[in-house]
């Protein structure tokens, strides 16, 4: 009976036991709050409006970051109307033309950039995706980013704004087309 008693008072085990459990449950059920509060303190987005019209007949500045140096060098401009910003209705190539000069013009691979805008919406400025929660050329999640309006994000030049910005700040696997390219494309670049 002593015996029974003592291991039974001194026993630490079932103790901790249940504490670990009771912890990792804690754990576990809070992680959604958790990444909710850290989601809250990414730095936002500024939503970009579109260039004037006066700032086109400006010289083009091209930024060339390091990484890119080898591939941008041998590529060149489009010849495109400067003052031109692809209409509500533009073609897929006045599209493809534009989006490849403001890539040159941010820093970023155009083939990156044809790329996304290719297999995101077809070189569609109108498209809307993931039962209309993505919208846009660029597919820009109403979810993930809501501080993009749809006026942003159907507009040619404003999503390819902010869209290249957040490329050339390291955010490309935002893009599901980039992230997935080698597991879901038999054709990626990449």
């Amino acid at each position: 009976m002593f015996r029974f008693m003592f291991a039974f008072v001194y026993n630490p085990l079932p103790m901790q036991t249940a504490a670990i459990k009771k912890l990792l449950w804690l754990t576990f059920y809070s992680l959604p709050l958790i990444a909710f509060a850290a989601h809250g303190t990414e730095p936002q987005a500024e939503v970009v409006r579109p260039q004037s019209a006066q700032n086109f007949s400006l010289p083009v500045r091209v930024t060339i970051y390091k990484s890119y140096r080898a591939q941008l060098a041998s590529l060149s401009r489009i010849p495109l109307n400067p003052l031109k910003v692809p209409s509500d209705k533009p073609n897929p190539q006045e599209v493809k033309a534009y989006v490849r000069n403001e890539a040159l013009d941010h820093g970023v691979n155009p083939q990156l950039a044809l790329w996304i805008v290719k297999h995101e919406s077809q070189f569609n400025p109108r498209a809307k995706g993931d039962g209309e929660a993505s919208r846009g050329l660029w597919q820009i999640s109403r979810i993930y980013h809501p501080e993009v309006s749809d006026a942003v994000a159907f507009n040619v030049a404003s999503s390819t704004e902010w869209s290249l910005e957040r490329i050339r700040s390291g955010k490309v696997n935002e893009w599901s087309t980039y992230r997935f390219c080698r597991t879901l494309y038999v054709d990626c670049p990449f």
